[in-house]
């Protein structure tokens, strides 16, 4: 296989000599580009930023990189999604902006606009039937661009629950409907030739309950399998090979999770891929190809990120190992190329280089550089992240991350980091900001993979449920003590911090284990499982069932055990709180139950409440205050004999 060493960077120069020191406002501020998208033919490049204290999506000629469209929107909105659906008209959704740790609030607002400045409008829902919402379909999501016209897509949206795909037309807005989905919910996915041979979705009666349906001879749906998430699941990935087989992940079976084929006509299911280790899939490589390319790899963090592919004799294989040969210890990933499949956009990543983008010529096998994520970030000034594993108590291995301070890595002050969900996220080896300052400024930054982690397989995440306080907060424990024995962490000078779950886990391991911690920090948490009665969670019958299976929150006597806020005279650590009056997912409630609580037993603490900010601060001055109050209360609390980060 040919070396890379031929391959061209055309890098900017760095000037060399002393640079004044990151401050906190480097680490939280937003970053310019999040991502880049080339249109079909090459010549003009979207790109996605945050600069302005929002999402906003702006097109650029490639060449002489001049603004040609710019997508931003007022008052409390930002840019979503973003596609081209032809050389010359990109499409961006309208998202509300929410905290950094709520998910992206959709609108289901879709605006267009041509590159050379003109034809931007609100394309969905459409302009000329304002007022008319119940006698449209709802939702709107392009799956497809058709060849040979540049004013119409494949589009899926729903009526009356039932998901449909339509021919939709990116400047008028007309659509004409073309099929309807077997179930309700979820979607369709469709073929090379444009027709849908997947229709996915809920039961009507049990909203746990998943329907897969396929296509029969007749052409006439006809359901395959049902499952429940907890149980495996089946997911459908492409349809592929002239419209014969169908791609899928599925871990119904436990131990042999992989991607398999179906046969769309005999429904015979065949192994492709058999995933080894319980390391979940969080993404697909693809052939390098701009028409209907065909998955032919997988990327994994069993720890550090991997990727795998299982068709050696593709140009996608050859690129990719060329790529990383040119950027050792870097992760690459790479775009979907221009119609003649010459140009992608390549991101390069690591723990702790956020990403930056090159422009890749497949033709003279030639990398542009064209911009960073954080340009702002020094990263040779920053530490490694480490990924490190230990057994807990009742022998489940336990994966997590260790963050250092550059040139030290013994007896540290030490932040105990806790992810929030607790079910689903988890912790990933690439650049973090919160884990970076904190051992910017000479902590050790431990974040675990707890029990019902995401990551892990079904059984790891599933299996834990009504775990948390006990099991999941034993996790941590054992966590913290495994780095003071290695000696990483000076027992005497250790804090326990997170947000949303991770602010319970805080609150509830300075109860539970009052002697090993010397403060806590709670940034958004939740404190009292029984006031998710005020949580957007709540609101929905299915947040409910989730609440009563994960939360025990059905169970006066479960949910009385599992909150600290009942047990707020256990604690010896010092506190700070940090909450937004417009948090839905953990209101302000759970703030309000814990201050009183601590008040009425005379136990001091630090806290910043901010108006109208949600979960997570979205505001970028107050996460800076945010931020800087915590620095500061950490020095306080743990005494660190270092220079913190200099505050404008």
């Amino acid at each position: 296989m040919k070396k890379f060493k031929c391959i061209i960077l055309l890098l900017l120069a760095i000037p060399f000599g002393l640079e004044a020191k990151m401050t906190v406002e480097d680490f939280f501020k937003y970053p310019q580009a999040d991502s880049l998208k080339l249109s079909p033919d090459g010549k003009f490049l979207a790109v996605r930023g945050e600069a302005s204290g929002k999402k906003e999506v702006y097109i650029l000629d490639r060449k002489t990189k001049k603004i040609k469209q710019r997508f931003f929107f007022p008052k409390d909105y930002e840019a979503g999604q973003f596609y081209w659906v032809s050389n010359k008209r990109l499409v961006v959704s309208r998202n509300k902006k929410v905290g950094p740790l709520d998910l992206p609030a959709r609108t289901g607002y879709y605006f267009a606009g041509d590159v050379d400045g003109s034809k931007k409008y609100q394309i969905w829902p459409p302009r000329n039937k304002a007022g008319a919402s119940s006698s449209i379909p709802k939702g709107f999501r392009v799956v497809d661009t058709l060849d040979g016209d540049d004013e119409k897509v494949l589009a899926v949206m729903y009526e009356r629950g039932y998901p449909g795909l339509y021919e939709f037309d990116v400047y008028s807005s007309r659509y004409k409907k073309l099929e309807t989905g077997a179930v309700k919910g979820g979607s369709l996915l469709i073929g090379e030739n444009n027709k849908a041979y997947v229709s996915i979705g809920v039961d009507d009666d049990d909203q746990n309950l998943i329907l897969l349906y396929l296509k029969n001879k007749e052409g006439e749906w006809e359901k395959f399998a049902e499952f429940k998430r907890e149980d495996g699941m089946i997911s459908p990935l492409q349809v592929y090979d002239n419209d014969s087989k169908l791609l899928v992940f599925s871990n119904v079976d436990e131990g042999k999770s992989g991607l398999y084929s179906i046969d769309l006509k005999t429904k015979e299911k065949r192994l492709v891929y058999l995933l080894e280790g319980d390391a979940d899939i969080e993404g697909y490589v693809y052939e390098f190809k701009y028409d209907d390319p065909k998955i032919i790899g997988v990327e994994r963090q069993p720890n550090y990120p991997e990727v795998t592919i299982f068709d050696k004799t593709s140009k996608a294989y050859k690129i990719q190992s060329m790529l990383e040969s040119a950027f050792p210890d870097k992760v690459v990933d790479i775009g979907h190329p221009t119609k003649d499949n010459r140009f992608a956009i390549v991101k390069v990543s690591n723990d702790q280089d956020p990403g930056s983008f090159y422009l890749y010529d497949s033709e003279k096998n030639k990398l542009s550089f064209e911009m960073k994520s954080l340009p702002w970030i020094k990263t040779e000034e920053l530490g490694l992240r480490h990924p490190v594993s230990f057994k807990a108590r009742d022998g489940l291995e336990i994966r997590g991350y260790l963050t250092l301070p550059k040139g030290q890595e013994k007896n540290l002050p030490m932040v105990v980091l806790v992810h929030g969900g607790p079910y689903g996220p988890y912790d990933r080896w690439y650049y973090d900001p919160e884990a970076h300052f904190y051992a910017y400024n000479g902590y050790a930054v431990l974040q675990v993979n707890y029990r019902g982690s995401g990551g892990r397989g079904r059984s790891f995440q599933f299996d834990h449920y009504k775990k948390m306080g006990r099991e999941m907060q034993d996790d941590l424990t054992d966590a913290t003590l495994w780095a003071v024995e290695q000696g990483f962490a000076d027992k005497n000078r250790i804090c326990i911090a997170g947000a949303s779950y991770g602010a319970y886990a805080a609150l509830m391991g300075v109860v539970k284990e009052p002697d090993l911690y010397q403060c806590a920090i709670g940034y958004a948490g939740a404190y009292d499982i029984k006031v998710f009665k005020y949580s957007d969670i709540y609101e929905r019958e299915s947040g409910r069932e989730f609440l009563n299976d994960a939360w025990g929150y059905d169970s006066e006597e479960f949910a009385y055990e599992r909150s600290p806020v009942n047990f707020v005279d256990k604690i010896k650590a010092d506190l700070l709180i940090v909450h937004g009056t417009g948090d839905r997912r953990t209101p302000i409630e759970h703030y309000e139950v814990l201050t009183e609580k601590l008040e009425e037993a005379n136990i001091p603490y630090d806290s910043l409440v901010k108006p109208n900010e949600g979960h997570g601060f979205a505001d970028e001055d107050n996460r800076v205050e945010a931020y800087t109050k915590m620095l500061q209360f950490l020095n306080r609390n743990l005494k660190t004999r270092v220079t913190s980060a200099r505050v404008n």
